[in-house]
């Protein structure tokens, strides 16, 4: 007479199966259809010697930040960085993969600005790398001895803002972003206009 076999899983397996397919389930939004949508940004390796960055970080958690600042971005700016007129100027600036800092397409070397006038910087940061923006002296920001400095600390995506106002002294000034590496290929002077 043939074996029969019945194959009965045990109480681990069907619990294994049980379990897996409510995670799957939940995962998917349980077969909803609101729309859900998965994404999942393994976190870049910190550069050894940096600060490790959170992306999305609070701008008020950096010198200088203000969680006021407005996210608009300022369609006055003309490419080479010299704001239009007006109080609170925006200078919207994006920080890139290829490790550069541009405006409209075009890299920026050079900031204008108006003695005494407000200014809102917002930083993007498209590139997926860490970046970080600060303004400071030459030597502080090669050394990237960036404490008490108005800026936005390193972050790996989105955009943050600070508030500056320039002022006689800012001409003797740079802009950078001061992760290691990053200095040579993004930074920047200022100027400053009366």
């Amino acid at each position: 007479m043939p074996r029969m076999s019945i194959n009965y899983l045990s109480p681990f397996r069907t619990a294994l199966l049980v379990g897996s397919t409510v995670l799957v389930l939940a995962a998917c939004g349980g077969g909803d259809s609101g729309g859900s949508e998965w994404s999942f940004h393994p976190p870049d390796p910190a550069p050894s010697g940096s600060p490790a960055g959170s992306p999305g970080a609070s701008p008020d958690a950096s010198p200088g930040g203000s969680p006021d600042a407005s996210p608009g971005g300022s369609p006055d700016a003309s490419p080479g960085g010299s704001p239009g007129g007006g109080d609170g100027e925006t200078i919207a600036l994006t920080e890139t993969s290829s490790v550069q800092i541009v405006q409209d397409g075009q890299q920026v070397t050079e900031l204008t600005l108006t003695e005494g006038q407000a200014y809102t910087f917002e930083i993007t940061n498209e590139g997926g790398l860490e970046h970080n923006f600060y303004i400071g002296s030459a030597p502080q920001l090669q050394a990237s001895d960036v404490a008490g400095l108005p800026g936005v600390a390193t972050f790996t995506e989105g955009t943050q803002t600070f508030e500056y106002t320039a002022t006689a002294d800012t001409a003797e000034l740079e802009f950078a972003c001061t992760v290691p590496g990053h200095y040579e290929p993004m930074h920047g002077t200022l100027v400053v206009e009366p």
